[in-house]
């Protein structure tokens, strides 16, 4: 198994087009996971991308990006130290 950083980017559900295209250009795969995230008590629809393998420096430009784009306040960066292994056949 392979010790890697899974970094996982939460923000609000807006520009998502774009957004997939911005997280493409930098990354070969992510996972990008629909959600409701709840802020000051409201639900509101957002969207999860997940990273592995990528380094802070990228991550926390991308974010800013996404946090800019999206006239928010804040994003949320959550970074998660792991093991991954390949499954193939």
């Amino acid at each position: 198994m392979k010790r890697q950083v899974i970094y996982r980017i939460y923000t609000e559900e807006k520009n998502k087009k774009t957004i997939v295209d911005l997280v493409g250009e930098q990354f070969e795969s992510f996972t990008l996971q629909p959600t409701v995230g709840y802020y000051r008590g409201q639900p509101e629809k957002s969207i999860v991308i997940e990273l592995v393998g990528a380094k802070a420096p990228t991550i926390k430009a991308l974010a800013d990006r996404i946090r800019k784009m999206n006239g928010q306040e804040s994003v949320l960066i959550l970074r998660i130290e792991g093991s991954s292994e390949m499954h193939r056949q």
